[in-house]
């Protein structure tokens, strides 16, 4: 059974019961299995769109939430650093009392730097040995 709306010449909605589907002016006709298929099928979209709508939400907040703590990170950090400028440019107003210092600086940074390195056995050791 097919149901139809459509309006009259008044603008007045009439519906119309048939076998046969109606079509008047471009106006579709159902059937009521159709519309029920349709409404589920609208309403399951509906609910993923809302679900999506809250994970998107919860998304947002979530990315304040790092943006304000990666500010505040930003904002130590930048303190730290002018911090540090001046201390060395005490350190450097001071003069050649400091170069001592930055020898010994300079001899640990390297000690530090070779114990980082990976050390690798040559390709040609075990060569040598099945020669």
């Amino acid at each position: 059974m097919y149901y139809s709306t459509a309006l009259d010449n008044t603008d007045i909605s009439t519906s119309s019961k048939g076998k046969t589907p109606a079509s008047t002016n471009g106006v579709e006709a159902y059937t009521k299995e159709q519309l029920t298929t349709k409404i589920q099928r609208l309403t399951i979209a509906n609910i993923q769109l809302m679900t999506d709508k809250i994970k998107t939400e919860k998304t947002k907040v979530n990315l304040e939430a790092d943006r304000a703590r990666l500010l505040e990170e930003k904002n130590f950090l930048v303190i730290k650093r002018e911090e540090l400028r001046v201390e060395i440019a005490a350190m450097n107003a001071a003069g050649s009392s400091n170069a001592p210092v930055r020898s010994q600086q300079d001899l640990f940074l390297g000690l530090a730097r070779d114990k980082l390195k990976a050390k690798r056995p040559s390709l040609f050791n075990g060569l040598k040995k099945n020669l």
